[in-house]
């Protein structure tokens, strides 16, 4: 059987190539993924499967139903960034200000490369299968509203899996974890209200400016100093934008930035300790705030069940010696995190790097792969499923 899914996924890999390609040079936005949408959908029609699009704007989902007791889902995300693309590839960006920087377009062909494959081997299945292609996973969060218009309904999703390309993993190898994979991801968003005047008469100011430098240096003692240096927590000022002149200090300065963290009861308490020393900086300086904490993803929990199909379908993939355990989560986020909150799931790394040149992280405008994981995925995201057979079905 999984020679068989190599041996498949080979003659795909030109196919699957062409499709990243085409995805990669007309990048869409979160919740305007109307062109790799309907790419996605040909795609699926074109395999005689049942699909249904729509799904929060512009989200697909195919579905192989043999009328079998359980179901298993495969999640790809579609969306892109607003980034400013730097690469000399002939298949680069055509949209100014918009690039697929961190490997979604990779995803969806991986997926594709999968229901093509699953397809063929329908006869061998023991399980329904759900193709889900989200939009949106690097804004709002495209996973919540597939979710809330019944993505893991119709039939019941029993469990589900994802991957993600890692530049940093050489290609060949897969990594995954059991427990917390990644981070939670909440929003700040800080305002500092002073006096604003002459940049040259300072004492007659209350400079937000120089509060907001207090401010930011002070946010760092709570990792620094208020945590247990064990536990993994991030606090990131992101942006800052006040002033408009270089003689005018301005009335106020806005910061916003990011808070990791792994355990959900300190995530609890990061609002009160941010606050109370943005309280305390601002009054000491005679100035006021405003601050606004926004939850976002949660902690991305992998299922220790599902971890293991996912493992046993690496051994098949790359073998042994190549399928790794990833020692420490990653303060990344990911709404996957939203899906493996409802059903048993497994999020796990697909090495990538590229074979030349320098390695440039996610969201750099930088960013690329080594297409040849293509099939791999495919082979990968395939061999979970009918893993899943020999596996989550052995408890009837």
């Amino acid at each position: 059987m999984f020679a068989k899914i190599l041996a498949e996924a080979a003659k795909l890999q030109p196919g699957l190539v062409k499709l990243r390609r085409t995805i990669h040079s007309n990048p869409e936005l979160g919740f305007q993924e109307w062109e790799t949408s309907k790419l996605v959908q040909e795609e699926l029609a074109a395999l005689n499967l049942k699909v249904t699009a729509g799904i929060a704007k512009t989200g697909v989902c195919a579905l192989i139903d043999k009328g079998f007791e359980k179901t298993i889902a495969l999640r790809a995300d579609m969306d892109a960034l607003p980034v400013e693309e730097q690469s000399d590839a002939v298949y680069k960006s055509c949209k100014k200000g918009v690039m697929h920087a961190c490997g979604h377009d990779a995803h969806v062909a991986m997926l594709l490369g999968a229901a093509k494959i699953i397809t063929l081997l329908k006869d061998d299945l023991k399980v329904n299968v759900k193709f889900i292609f989200q939009p949106s996973e690097e804004s709002k969060g495209g996973a919540l509203p597939m979710i809330q218009e019944g993505i893991l309904e119709n039939p019941k999703v029993d469990g589900i899996f994802g991957l993600h390309v890692n530049p940093y993993i050489p290609t060949g190898f897969l990594g995954y974890k059991e427990g917390v994979l990644m981070a939670a991801a909440d929003r700040i968003s800080i305002e500092i209200r002073g006096h604003g005047g002459h940049g040259a008469a300072p004492h007659q100011s209350v400079d937000p400016v120089v509060i907001a430098a207090h401010v930011i240096l002070a946010l760092q003692n709570i990792v620094s100093r208020q945590m247990d240096p064990v536990e993994p927590v991030v606090v990131s000022v992101c942006s800052i934008n006040g002033g408009s002149s270089h003689n005018v200090i301005p009335d106020k300065v806005e910061l916003v930035g990011t808070v990791r963290t792994i355990d959900p009861n300190i995530q609890k308490t990061m609002p009160d300790k941010i606050r109370n020393i943005v309280k305390g900086i601002t009054s000491s300086f005679g100035a006021d705030f405003s601050f606004d904490y926004q939850y976002g993803y949660p902690a991305l929990h992998n299922n220790k069940q599902m971890v293991e199909v996912v493992r046993q379908a690496g051994y098949e993939v790359f073998g042994r010696q190549r399928t790794l355990s990833v020692a420490a989560p990653s303060m990344g986020a990911e709404d996957f995190a939203c899906f493996s909150s409802k059903v048993p799931g497994a999020y796990f790394f697909l090495g990538a790097r590229p074979q030349k040149g320098e390695v440039y992280p996610w969201h750099n405008p930088r960013f690329d792969i080594d297409e040849s994981v293509l099939s791999q995925g495919a082979s990968l995201i395939t061999a979970c499923v009918f893993k899943s057979q020999e596996i989550l079905l052995k408890e009837g």
